[in-house]
């Protein structure tokens, strides 16, 4: 069948068929088994707890907002679509509307057809990623076996299998169809649609992930190929000089207004108070990262949500930049050979690898699925060398069996990869068990097990190792500013399951150091609480004078404990007379 797509011997529509029905069991085989995964990590936030996204009434309200609005702290992430898109599956899986007296109460709400969604925007992208190949003249081979790869590969796992990963379909499906649309813009008497909708379509691309900011250059990129293939097809009206420049004018308008919007009136949380590394650090930093992605994207093996590069081989930046060398070199090779369509490729993968490589300040040295969109640049123009440099038929054949013996095994280990996204507890295991040294994993694991398996005994065991990590990790950078929000939390969190484990004497060494927080109005709250806790654990331990003194001191900093701790004291006949 490929032999036949080489040879152009089927049907224009038959082989559209025929990649469509490939490109969708491939996809279907690959992450089927995501749709009995649970919610896990920050869909919480996303969608349990966001109270905007479970009320219709509420729809422009996402539009005004951070994503993680009801999350802990404030972000800076504005995806409104992506919440609108959350919306719409909460509602059409039956979500109920908030309750002002559910408090924090997660709503009982399957999360099978957020997975579906999830599915069916990685298949669009993928079909969109081919329809983009087919309108630039790539050969059928490519057409099909580029998106066949894309569509399996286990590094989308991080995105698609991941409920809060959607911004990365939604964000490259965006993208792709506005370059779609602007090629057909070049086409007479299609030039007014193909450019509104390319327009509309980075539009849609800004409100789902703020990476589609690098679409006017994505763009700039793929013109000149866009231009070979226009004029290689007979119309007699070809597009003048303005009409091929106008869409990049429009996007680069569409962007400076979202920059400006987003500095301005969305922008909802100040960037991340850590000192960024040194400049030849973070240069070393990343080609040790894309020594790392070059690996991923043929091996993509021991995958975790939690990378660092403190632990990777120093091999890895020599290899990355020989990565980077070759790259520029396949790039200045394909445009004086004259095959736009390779220099397009993999000038793909360089500019979308640029804003997420390392050398601008980012939350993390790098990302699984900050690949989303640069490795179809890359898998493309790769795949265009070997079908540009192997002719011999022999040769193809061989080609042929070994691409679709990757795709097949891509898809196989996928599909397993996803197993590790089933719930919480299987997610945060095996990222730990790639990176031990994660302290927010280890944080979240400690929350999961406390409220959600009451295993009490294995969340001691992860708050005492996050708050080790995070004293480990003050200690290295001790100009650094750190928040302690999470901290606190922590140690509250930590005196309560030694409390249920009836452990009262070390709860007492947790809680009591955190009554000083009284001395900063902003912790008051958190000094009131741990006041009652110390008091509670010293009642346990019989010690009551002591325990009243804590109570007072509750009181005192809280008065609307009163209740609380009255109900506490009517259970303890002994010292009813306090």
């Amino acid at each position: 069948m490929l032999e036949q797509c080489d040879e152009n011997r089927i049907s224009e529509t038959r082989f559209r068929w025929m990649v469509f029905l490939a490109v969708s069991l491939v996809c279907g085989a690959a992450y089927v088994n995501t749709l009995e995964g649970d919610w896990v990590w920050d869909d919480a936030s996303s969608v349990l707890l966001h109270r905007h996204v479970q009320d219709p009434g509420q729809f422009f309200q996402l539009f005004r907002e951070d994503q993680h609005a009801f999350g802990r702290g404030q972000g800076n992430f504005y995806r409104p679509l992506v919440a609108a898109s959350f919306m719409s599956d909460y509602f059409f899986s039956g979500g109920s509307r908030p309750d002002a007296d559910s408090g924090l109460k997660a709503p009982d709400v399957s999360p099978l057809l957020f997975h579906l969604t999830n599915m069916l925007l990685h298949l669009a992208a993928a079909l969109l990623f081919w329809r983009l190949l087919h309108g630039l003249g790539s050969p059928r081979p490519v057409q099909l076996l580029a998106p066949l790869i894309y569509v399996a590969h286990p590094l989308h796992t991080e995105a698609v299998a991941y409920i809060s990963g959607r911004a990365d379909m939604m964000s490259a499906a965006a993208l792709f169809a506005a370059l779609c649309f602007v090629h057909l813009s070049f086409r007479p008497g299609k030039a007014v649609f193909g450019l509104v909708a390319a327009a509309v379509c980075f539009v849609l691309g800004l409100l789902s992930k703020e990476s589609s900011l690098i679409y006017p250059v994505l763009l700039a990129v793929l013109l000149p190929a866009m231009m070979e293939k226009t004029s290689r097809d007979e119309h007699p009206d070809r597009p003048s000089r303005f009409q091929i420049l106008l869409p990049a004018l429009v996007a680069a308008a569409i962007l400076a207004v979202y920059l400006l919007l987003r500095s301005t009136l969305l922008r909802f949380a100040e960037g991340a108070a850590s000192i960024p590394a040194p400049l030849p650090q973070r240069l070393y930093e990343t080609m040790q990262a894309l020594g790392l992605y070059l690996k991923l994207l043929f091996v993509p093996v021991h995958l975790h949500m939690e990378r660092v590069l403190d632990t990777e081989s120093s091999w890895y930046a020599v290899l990355g930049t020989g990565f980077l060398v070759a790259l520029v070199l396949a790039i200045i090779w394909s445009w004086r050979t004259g095959n736009k369509r390779i220099t397009a490729g993999f000038s793909w993968f360089l500019v979308s690898w640029l804003p997420v490589s390392g050398i601008f300040p980012l939350n993390a040295p790098m990302a699984e699925h900050w690949m989303y969109v640069p490795m179809a640049g890359f898998w493309w123009a790769l795949i265009e060398v070997v079908f540009a440099l192997f002719r011999a038929p022999l040769a193809r054949r061989v080609i042929y069996v070994v691409l679709v013996g990757l795709v097949l095994l891509f898809a196989g280990m996928t599909a397993r990869r996803n197993l590790d996204w089933r719930d919480n507890v299987t997610l945060f295991r095996s990222t730990l068990e790639r990176n031990p040294n994660s302290a927010r994993v280890h944080f979240n694991l400690a929350v999961t097990y406390e409220d959600l398996e009451h295993n009490y005994a294995g969340a001691r065991r992860h708050y005492e190792r996050y708050l080790e990590l995070q004293a480990r990790r003050r200690a290295q950078l001790p100009g650094q500013a750190f928040a302690l929000d999470e901290e606190v939390e922590a140690r509250l969190s930590l005196g309560e399951v030694l409390m249920g484990l009836q452990e009262y004497r070390e709860a007492v060494g947790v809680f009591a150091p955190l009554v000083q927080l009284a001395d900063m109005e902003a912790w008051k709250s958190a000094a009131a609480f741990a006041a009652l806790k110390t008091a509670e654990s010293m009642l346990a331990l019989g010690e009551i004078s002591q325990s009243n003194a804590y109570f007072d001191r509750a009181i005192r900093l809280d008065p609307k404990l009163m209740n609380t701790i009255e109900n506490i004291l009517s259970g303890a006949p002994f010292i009813a007379g306090y």
